[in-house]
């Protein structure tokens, strides 16, 4: 059995409880109605082979894959948590079961905690701090959270690593990956959903979050970017305690954002918490370009003056500049019914294969389209429109990158929570300021100069190395000419100059064009369109000369 992990070593020992793990996987598989996973399994291993236990058929297919997934354990959860946040990858039934994965588990001795912190800090807990709480404030799949209180007399919730949780995830991902391979090769959907690619997606998410210092940078580039805005607290990261398995934070107490009572009790406005929330959602996804991956209720504290304090920084988005001014040409493009300008933007992020039906795609983007046009802003049901999107994606394999398929969702579950606050909440209103401020900055002429020295500066590198390899691919012509005969020579060596200039402007406009850089044309680079003019002329041109010569 090849595992998914690059660099560890398979002793027998481990294989070993990996084959009982396979089995125990296989049948929970078959329990709850995936027999046809899980006769792959036996069919690649047939020691696996089994009684088939009862089926679970009454249920739905979201449903039953959750049970699977909650009996299977942390790194499963882990799993469906995250592929809850991929619509693009699971269809919207699958989603929605996944969503109602709770990350719960026992809590663990809290003699294992003690002995977790001193072995990371080197010191005895008495010594690090004042107080601690022995019984935990919540207990998860990868860690355990405690309320204590520094030397210097601070409140900290303290975020310890479950013992043993690493060398659990890693065997599991040596499983997914096999599941994976098999599924890709043998399930006729297999293809369809990329198996391979969402398990490599999810090893590098879980091995983010099973590093707290990560999560402990996020917080504090979340907290420098909201710097001077007093509608967002960021709780502050106590470096001197934290490590890669223990994380000591501020402790809040705040109210749960969805305790409507509470939050009425302590006298809140409920119609200011979700304009508050709705902003700082914005600003990270289109200013900062750095956004909470999850801000569900559970995620969200409110504090006095309505003011919002986001926990659990562990899964973040990112989109860079480029891709959000893409995102802001593709609203433009559903905006104004420009099918074609959306398709344009589609193939600049890269997203379509060469083998799409664009024209089906266009009838079902301009179906899509016409469906919400005129529909007032406040009317428009963004989870709505956003399932649609992602069925889309899936129909047609559109590989949508990473953080703009979590951008949607982030601002899907923003619009949810805007509205159980505020039932007049309207979130693509907020939006639409934002979305006109990044159009204007992508054509803004400055940013057009830079581009336009950007590319240039390339070309002048380009050409200033051209002299030095033509003239190298001379001297080797010259050596192999006089091993030749002298007629023809200077010809030849003329001809092979134009074929490495034209060799030379192909490759310069192939990058360009690759790149998306510079002023466009039918949505391509003009500067990369004219390489491929001037190329083109000097391939002519030698051609023409080998068919005078010829005569």
């Amino acid at each position: 059995m090849r595992g998914g992990s690059p660099g560890r070593k398979r002793t027998l020992r481990s294989r070993y409880r990996d084959f009982r793990r396979l089995r125990a996987i296989a049948l929970v598989l078959a329990k709850y109605g995936f027999g046809e996973l899980a006769s792959v399994l036996v069919a690649h291993y047939p020691f696996l082979k089994f009684s088939s236990p009862r089926v679970e058929a009454e249920l739905s297919r979201g449903e039953r894959l959750r049970l699977a997934l909650e009996e299977l354990g942390p790194t499963f959860v882990k799993l469906g948590q995250i592929l809850s946040l991929r619509p693009d990858l699971v269809p919207p039934d699958i989603a929605g079961e996944l969503r109602k994965l709770q990350d719960e588990a026992p809590s663990f001795p809290f003699s294992e905690v003690k002995a977790q912190i001193e072995s990371e800090l080197g010191q005895p807990l008495a010594a690090l701090f004042q107080e601690f709480e022995e019984k935990p404030l919540a207990a998860a799949s990868l860690a355990q959270v405690h309320r204590a209180r520094t030397r210097e007399g601070e409140l900290v919730a303290v975020k310890v690593q479950r013992p043993g949780i690493r060398e659990a995830i890693e065997a599991d991902l040596d499983i997914l990956f096999e599941l994976a391979r098999l599924a890709k090769r043998r399930l006729p959907s297999g293809e369809l959903y990329d198996p391979v690619g969402a398990v490599e997606e999810f090893a590098r998410t879980i091995h983010e979050e099973l590093d707290f210092t990560r999560e402990g940078r996020h917080m504090e580039i979340f907290k420098h970017n909201f710097a001077g805005d007093e509608t967002i607290y960021v709780p502050k990261v106590f470096w001197e305690y934290t490590t890669p398995h223990v994380l000591v934070m501020e402790y809040i107490q705040g109210i749960k954002i969805s305790d409507l009572e509470q939050l009425e009790a302590a006298g809140l406005d409920r119609k200011a918490i979700a304009r508050n929330g709705a902003q700082a959602i914005l600003k990270q996804v289109f200013e900062h370009g750095f956004f909470h991956a999850d801000p569900h209720p559970g995620n969200l504290l409110v504090l006095p003056g309505n003011v919002i304090a986001p926990l659990d920084f562990g899964m973040m988005g990112r989109l860079d500049e480029e891709l959000r001014t893409l995102v802001a040409e593709l609203l433009a493009g559903f905006v104004k019914k420009d099918v074609d300008r959306i398709i344009g933007v589609l193939r600049e992020m890269g997203s379509l294969d060469a083998g799409v039906d664009t024209q089906a795609l266009r009838a079902e983007l301009s179906g899509l389209v016409e469906h919400y046009y005129g529909v007032p802003l406040k009317r428009l049901d963004l989870r709505r429109i956003f399932e649609e999107g992602m069925a889309l994606v899936r129909n047609f394999h559109i590989k949508v990158p990473r953080g703009l398929v979590l951008m949607g969702k982030a601002l899907v579950t923003e619009e949810g929570v805007g509205r159980m606050l505020d039932p007049d909440f309207d979130m693509v209103s907020m939006a639409k300021p934002y979305v006109q401020r990044l159009l204007l900055q992508r054509y803004d002429p400055r940013r057009q100069l830079a581009k336009w020295l950007e590319v240039l500066d390339g070309y002048q590198r380009m050409l200033a190395r051209l002299p030095t390899d033509v003239q190298a691919a001379l001297a080797g012509l010259a050596t192999l000419g006089r091993t030749t005969a002298a007629r023809g020579e200077e010809r030849s060596r003329d001809r092979l100059s134009l074929a490495l200039i034209a060799s030379a402007l192909f490759l310069g406009a192939s990058l360009i064009i690759q790149s998306g850089t510079g002023p466009q044309l039918w949505g391509v680079p003009v500067l990369g369109l004219l390489g491929y003019v001037g190329a083109a002329i000097l391939v002519g041109w030698l051609l023409w000369g080998l068919r005078s010569g010829s005569r």
